[in-house]
């Protein structure tokens, strides 16, 4: 048996074909706004295409959304990336393809890719990072993923990480203080407030490599930021490891050395820090899977 999965992201929509063996059998990518803001659009697009190389025997369809989702409803409760409140997504996709339809928090459907994929394999409790246009945090533990009373848990995006988050008016449907200073998004916007110039997030960390000043504070902020934010989360959950994933996840090495030296001088705890292995494709292989386990 076959199962597609997808990853809905702010930029790009990710799909994947796995096997009930785990093999990966095929990836697809396209653009978030293929349809600008149609989003249903492209994803039953996407899903069609998909479908129309495995030849029948599917089990079903998995969905990655980032925001707060109701899974045991697949309801989205607030994607505000997508602009979506209160849409029923796995009732929209079944009615369309007949097939059994799971939906989750795109970070949740990613830890889910990293435990059976990925770095997760051998832990019983770890944390998922993904830092891209948001930020967010799957929390696996005890086996299990942690969705919190209200399938709340994880939105590290919205986490006050400061005097200054007073001052910054937020509701469900806005990108959080946390995020919007630590996101690749923020690295774009900081950039330009500093310099004037619109770039996007990987030349501006080319720039910092290259010298240019600008980028260089704009990187070591986002860095402090993000120090601040993984320490929050080490304290309180006390993982085995914490999984870095999403764009900014591509700096590599750079980006998990620093981020690990600022929560060193934050607080004294012992804090492993790995980087996704199951790459970009990770949050759609992981919805895939979710087809052919409990979860």
């Amino acid at each position: 048996m076959k199962s597609i999965g997808l990853d809905i992201g702010g930029t790009n929509i990710k799909g994947a074909v796995i096997d009930d063996k785990g093999e990966i059998l095929r990836t697809y990518i396209r653009k978030s706004n293929y349809y600008v803001n149609d989003y249903t659009k492209n994803i039953v697009e996407i899903i069609d295409e998909l479908l129309n190389s495995c030849n029948g025997q599917v089990e079903g369809i998995g969905i990655g959304v980032p925001g707060i989702v109701d899974y045991k409803k697949g309801n989205i409760v607030s994607c505000p990336a997508l602009s979506l409140v209160n849409f029923n997504l796995k009732k929209y996709i079944e009615e369309i393809f007949k097939l059994k339809v799971k939906v989750e928090n795109d970070v949740n459907a990613w830890t889910i890719g990293e435990k059976y994929f990925g770095c997760g394999k051998t832990c019983t409790d770890f944390i998922m990072i993904t830092i891209g246009t948001g930020i967010g945090c799957g929390i696996y533990i005890n086996d299990n993923i942690y969705r919190g009373a209200n399938f709340e848990a994880g939105e590290i995006g919205y986490m006050p990480i400061g005097l200054d988050a007073y001052k910054y008016q937020c509701s469900n449907h806005d990108f959080g203080y946390f995020e919007s200073n630590a996101s690749a998004n923020s690295v774009g916007k900081k950039y330009k407030e500093k310099s004037g110039e619109e770039l996007e997030c990987k030349e501006i960390f080319i720039r910092a490599e290259e010298g240019d000043e600008v980028a260089i504070d704009v990187v070591e902020e986002v860095y402090k930021y993000l120090g601040i934010g993984i320490s929050a989360i080490r304290c309180i959950i006390n993982p085995q490891k914490i999984v870095i994933g999403g764009g900014m996840a591509n700096q590599g090495e750079k980006l998990k050395n620093e981020v690990k030296e600022n929560i060193k001088k934050l607080i004294p705890l012992n804090t492993v820090i790995e980087l996704s292995k199951t790459g970009e494709f990770g949050g759609a292989i992981g919805s895939a899977k979710m087809n052919f386990i409990k979860c």
